[in-house]
């Protein structure tokens, strides 16, 4: 655990000093009044990778529909546009500095994440001129560029922080992982750094805005920007994506039919924009408007058991819950259909929900499905002991849905005492923490009770997706309190 001083001295002499350097005189030439394509040109020809990248570019469906070759920067430039040359530069640079051959789904699907978040960033706001325009767009990539170098190093502690998140994380997910596995938070580490860089302008506002709440419309258009390519990630049809189209939506002063609309199409374009650097292999990890975008597990997982899932099931309990969440719901009708989904739809043999007593001393099970579960609600409690070191106690301070006994989560697994296994003869089960308004609710636990199929990374996600729902339920549910 190198903490904030161990990876600054990592990160510092990393060769992205390289972009600064790039941006720097792209913003020169690019903001001068005087500013020209030629200019342009021979800031490129000083990087020969950047410069056989930009023919390529030039030579692509996006950027030349007339098919006539491409063979100079200059002319290149003016293809691709004045105004689009800086973060097209930039874009490349981020690629080529992270690539190395090496790098795991995650990270891939990290990176192109962040590229469709600066896509859709720059879409959300027309209004503003092209210059301010690429300028949430650089912005918006090189806010995600400390925690993709961060997941590009080999070390245990990042290996162990990677596999603490999914594709889809959240900003303060990713800070709960990265103070808990690598010492500080990436939010932390990514002001230190570019601090440090010495990079000026919307980058250093949206890195030192906190939560990215200020008024400013380029920041707004960021936050967004970061919200649509992560709910994608989820489904053009989940909850959390239409959550987000609503306000996208308000954002723009449109209808949310015509902002879904606009975004499939920059996902699209994002999808050519990849495709013409020549990294035809990350668009799978893209969502577009004919599919979604290729889980990370498919290359993680090992596993040859397949558990008994009903995909039937599964896809139209989502959608019940979906079409439930977009009204005045009952959260225990909700969290029954959560149950039912995970059980039924999923594979999962048991599962169960245990609440918080009145006490606020023990955990009881309120609701249970699954042979060998009859008598849970008299045996299934579980005591609650607020000491730091105990294993439910690490579970709701993280906020983190645990395999437990898994390699990966081998550090929470350790403080497990044998409180679980001595009612459900499981060692090795799937438990998520639920809360609302930060107050403890309760969790739900899973288990393949006496099936010989082993629990896997797919069946995992899977359980991950309905946890997903059942939280933001309880989110919808206090906010709906509160006023």
């Amino acid at each position: 655990m190198k903490g904030l001083h161990g990876w600054l001295r990592q990160l510092e002499h990393n060769e992205t000093a390289v972009l600064q350097g790039l941006l720097l005189e792209l913003d020169k030439v690019v903001n001068s009044e005087s500013g020209s394509g030629e200019q342009v040109a021979r800031v490129i020809l000083k990087d020969a990778f950047l410069t056989s990248k930009i023919i390529r570019v030039a030579n692509s469906v996006l950027y030349n529909r007339n098919e006539l070759p491409v063979t100079t920067v200059s002319r290149a430039v003016i293809n691709i546009g004045f105004d689009n040359i800086r973060s097209i530069c930039l874009s490349i640079k981020v690629l080529e500095t992270l690539m190395d051959g090496s790098n795991s789904p995650l990270m891939l699907s990290m990176l192109v994440r962040s590229l469709h978040a600066a896509s859709q960033a720059k879409a959300l706001c027309p209004g503003l001129n092209i210059t301010a325009r690429e300028e949430v767009f650089v912005a918006t990539l090189l806010y995600h560029l400390v925690e993709l170098l961060v997941l590009g190093h080999r070390d245990e502690e990042v290996k162990q922080f990677s596999r603490a998140l999914t594709a889809h994380a959240t900003d303060q997910e990713k800070d709960r992982a990265a103070e808990k596995y690598l010492g500080v938070s990436i939010t932390r580490l990514a002001k230190s750094l570019i601090k440090h860089w010495r990079m000026q302008g919307l980058i250093l506002e949206v890195i030192n805005a906190k939560g990215l709440d200020t008024e400013s419309k380029s920041i707004e258009a960021i936050r967004l920007g970061n919200e649509i390519s992560r709910s994608s990630l989820l489904g053009w049809d989940s909850v959390e994506y239409k959550a987000v189209m609503e306000k996208a939506a308000e954002f723009q002063g449109v209808n949310v039919s015509e902002i879904h609309k606009q975004v499939l199409k920059v996902a699209d374009e994002t999808a050519e924009m990849i495709s013409s650097f020549g990294r035809k292999n990350l668009v799978d990890y893209l969502p577009t408007s004919k599919r979604a975008a290729k889980p990370i597990q498919q290359e993680l997982s090992t596993d040859t058991d397949i558990v008994e899932s009903d995909s039937n099931v599964r896809r139209d309990t989502h959608n019940k819950l979906s079409e439930m969440l977009r009204s005045e719901f009952n959260i225990n009708e909700v969290i029954g259909l959560v149950l039912k989904g995970l059980k039924n739809g999923v594979g999962l043999q048991r599962v169960s929900l245990a609440i918080f007593d009145k006490a606020e001393s023990k955990f009881v099970t309120k609701y249970h499905m699954g042979q060998g579960t009859e008598n849970w609600k008299d045996k299934f409690i579980i005591s609650f002991d607020k000491d730091a070191s105990s294993f439910l106690f690490q579970l709701f301070q993280y906020e983190q849905v645990v395999w437990a006994e898994n390699e990966q989560y081998k550090t929470i697994s350790s403080s497990l005492r044998g409180e679980f296994s001595a009612i459900t003869g499981q060692k090795e089960f799937f438990i998520a923490p639920l809360k609302a308004n930060s107050k403890m609710i309760g969790f739900i636990y899973a288990d393949m009770g006496d099936n010989k199929q082993a629990l896997s990374i797919k069946i995992f996600d899977e359980f991950n997706q309905f946890i997903s729902k059942a939280n933001f339920a309880l989110d919808r549910l206090a906010k709906r309190n509160s006023n």
